[in-house]
């Protein structure tokens, strides 16, 4: 007996169900996130920053060697 559910979505944050019109339970919720998508943001720029230096070095000593 399938169990019939009100339309919902989930919250992007800690996954509780809420209204389709809304992307966050709460205003918690939200800046918890936009904190975890910083910090992500972050993180990328830096092994972008890391590949690329690392990568113009070992060019350099290739072609210095």
């Amino acid at each position: 007996m399938p169990l019939d559910l009100p339309e919902h979505d989930h919250c992007r944050y800690c996954g509780d169900a809420i209204p389709f019109e809304q992307a966050y339970c709460s205003e918690e919720c939200y800046y918890a996130d936009q904190r975890r998508i910083g910090r992500e943001k972050r993180r990328d720029n830096a092994v972008f920053t890391v590949a690329t230096a690392g990568t113009a070095i070992l060019l350099l000593i290739g072609y210095f060697l």
